[in-house]
């Protein structure tokens, strides 16, 4: 087991952070080697994927990072269709090609997003009407307190919007694999714009959604690579139908949007025409020009700055409306 001292920055799609220790893992066992030492050295333990969720403060000295590169991908027919396990290390938008390259319907509304495959759990993915946990099987993960590896199906993930048992429970789990069920009959969701557009395509195919899908994704989001962001820094709220109904009378424009018994409002219009904060940039930090619920580090911004502007757009959103955003990217301190 090899430690290097890296700077986090280089592992963080928003390029921010310090020096850490680092470890990579590419199997279950150099995995639970790293647990394992980090424990016997009285060091928190963090394992990390490809980072396009997460930001990092200046000083980490008590974390050993443990880089998740455990691959594989296995397809099986199944009855009820093809069930599908992939490696947490793998590449998520590798698995939604791999997928719709074999025909199969489930993930091309999923694709474009970043990150790895051991991500997509935690935050219960979603976009374009779809969600991890609508083909989600089960996943096998280890369990920091034993080191056990467990299996956890479905209802005991706790999937909501954008949200988990593991980002409840952040420290229990480390997940290793996901396994997912796939169909060849065609099941496309295209109720969200600009999908709808493809309703009634006579042979409407997997990769026909996955390229709408990314030419989308690409004209709205900046390219972490070139313009470091970690895509949508904030949830979009659900609140209560009485407080839904009495913001539509202070503020009739907003967008509200039913969601069973609550409704959610898009962050990003809060952003813009709540906080107008929209292309904003103070220093190196400021919002996308093209999609407010991105922030952007312009140059050499540090974890704090992101957090002072991040808190801005917060105060900003819950003075006017009493709606608190919720942050949805991951910062380790």
């Amino acid at each position: 087991m090899e430690i290097r001292t890296v700077a986090l920055k280089d592992y963080s799609s928003l390029r921010v952070g310090g020096n850490g220790q680092l470890v990579v893992a590419t199997t279950i066992i150099e995995l639970v080697e790293a647990l394992m030492y980090a424990k016997r050295e009285g060091l928190r333990a963090r394992v990390i994927g490809e980072g396009t969720n997460t930001f990092f403060a200046n000083k980490t000295s008590d974390i050993l990072f443990i880089k998740n590169e455990i691959k594989g991908i296995s397809l099986e027919l199944k009855a009820t269709g093809y069930t599908l396990q992939a490696g947490s290390g793998e590449h998520w938008d590798d698995i939604v090609q791999f997928s719709v390259d074999k025909g199969l319907w489930g993930l091309e509304n999923l694709s474009y997003i970043p990150g790895s495959v051991g991500a997509a759990p935690v935050q219960n993915i979603g976009a374009y009407g779809a969600e991890l946990k609508d083909v989600f099987v089960s996943l096998e993960a280890i369990d920091l307190e034993n080191l056990n590896l467990v299996d956890i199906d479905l209802e005991a993930c706790g999937f909501g919007y954008r949200d988990s048992i593991f980002k409840k429970q952040q420290g229990k789990y480390c997940i290793v694999s996901v396994t997912m069920n796939l169909s060849t009959e065609a099941r496309p969701t295209l109720t969200y714009k600009p999908l709808d557009t493809l309703t009634g395509k006579e042979y409407l195919t997997p990769a026909d959604v996955r390229e709408l899908v990314i030419s989308t994704r690409k004209a709205k989001l900046p390219d972490w690579r070139e313009h470091p962001n970690a895509g949508s820094f904030f949830k979009n709220p659900i609140i209560s139908v009485a407080q839904g109904e009495a913001l539509r009378r202070t503020y009739p424009e907003m967008p509200i949007i039913p969601a069973g018994s609550t409704y959610k409002i898009p962050a990003a219009w809060l952003i813009e025409h709540i906080a107008h904060m929209k292309g904003v940039r103070v220093g190196d930090v400021g919002t996308w020009p093209e999609q407010p619920l991105v922030i952007v580090n312009y140059g050499v911004a540090a974890a704090s700055e992101i957090l002072t502007f991040s808190t801005t757009i917060i105060t900003k959103v819950k003075e006017a409306t009493g709606i608190e955003l919720e942050r949805e990217v991951n910062y380790v301190q």
